[in-house]
């Protein structure tokens, strides 16, 4: 059980490095995009047609979505945790426990809600008319059903592994707890 976990994790971790790579490159091309309509409009009175559209609907939507499961996967996301320690190492277990549990069902639920409204927007091929171009806004939908799913499977595994008494956070608490 324990070994199949493991590979699982070991391919989910690998699957959110790739994405959160994806998504370092969405930068870039975020950064000379926005750049290259700055040249443009400065010296050439002529700005890129659709740019913030392109910006806010493509890049920063990968921006956010793609490296949350990467972020989960190192446990880098906010913890708030002021009187954690002040309680019995199995009361620890027990509430990241039921904390992960909460976080798998929310995410499951916002994954399949997106999933949904993705099949809508794709089906009707939604789009927005910027002057001459057509921006697709369907494609960026399906950016957030494959950040959520990512998302989704490194929390599930996660919880797994908590109940399992398999996850590497919960010994280092409680070494944390015993020195």
């Amino acid at each position: 059980m324990k070994s199949v976990l493991h590979a699982a994790t070991y391919v989910a971790e690998r699957f959110a490095a790739i994405i959160t790579w994806l998504a370092c490159a969405m930068l870039v091309i975020a950064a000379l995009h926005i750049f290259a309509d700055m040249v443009m409009t400065k010296l050439f009175r002529s700005p890129i047609n659709g740019t913030s559209d392109i910006v806010t609907n493509y890049y920063m939507v990968a921006l956010f979505f793609l490296p949350l499961a990467y972020c989960e996967s190192r446990s880098s996301h906010i913890d708030a945790d002021l009187i954690m320690n002040f309680f019995p190492v199995w009361l620890q277990r027990s509430i990241r426990i039921g904390t992960y549990i909460l976080l798998t069902s929310f995410l499951a639920l916002w994954t399949w809600q997106s999933t949904v409204k993705a099949i809508k927007q794709t089906a009707i091929g939604d789009m927005r008319l910027l002057g001459d171009l057509y921006l697709l806004l369907w494609p960026p939908r399906w950016v957030v059903v494959l950040g959520l799913a990512a998302f989704t499977v490194v929390a599930l595994l996660k919880t797994i592994a908590m109940i399992a008494g398999a996850d590497r956070s919960d010994e280092q608490t409680s070494a944390e707890v015993a020195s």
